[in-house]
């Protein structure tokens, strides 16, 4: 085997989309927790909300979420689906509860919001067969 088989047998594949689904869980997950420190986040919503601990707890769903899927193996593929998952239902529980509002703008920005959640993790399953089982294991 000469140097060159080598370095492209070694050479993992980049899966950049997985990547940059993980970095939108991060930062959509920060903006969140940020929402739920302040009521709002750079004035996009046209009401502001109740600070509320539940809201950012929602938020952290989502980053937890995204460093899940920063792993880049199937384990962290799962957990980061259930993460997001977890994210759709804690909004789902915002907007029952009142914390979110139950119509207008700023709910359709919610459900927006909430559908993009869906597609991640649409695309993360999608995306099954490029996540790493994990490490071999050793007869």
């Amino acid at each position: 085997m000469n140097l060159l088989d080598e370095a492209t047998t070694c050479a993992k594949p980049r899966r950049t989309g997985i990547t940059i689904a993980a970095g939108y869980c991060i930062f959509a997950g920060l903006s969140e927790i940020w929402a739920g420190i302040t009521g709002n986040w750079m004035g996009l919503l046209s009401e502001p909300l109740k600070p509320s601990f539940r809201t950012a707890l929602v938020g952290s769903a989502y980053v937890a979420a995204g460093i899940s899927l920063l792993s880049k193996r199937r384990t962290g593929a799962l957990l980061g689906v259930v993460f997001v998952l977890l994210e759709v239902l804690g909004r789902v529980h915002l907007v029952r509860t009142g914390r979110y509002p139950s119509g207008g703008p700023d709910f359709v920005k919610s459900l927006i919001g909430g559908a993009i959640a869906i597609l991640v993790v649409v695309y993360v399953t999608a995306q099954w067969r490029r996540f790493d089982a994990g490490p071999a294991q050793k007869a």
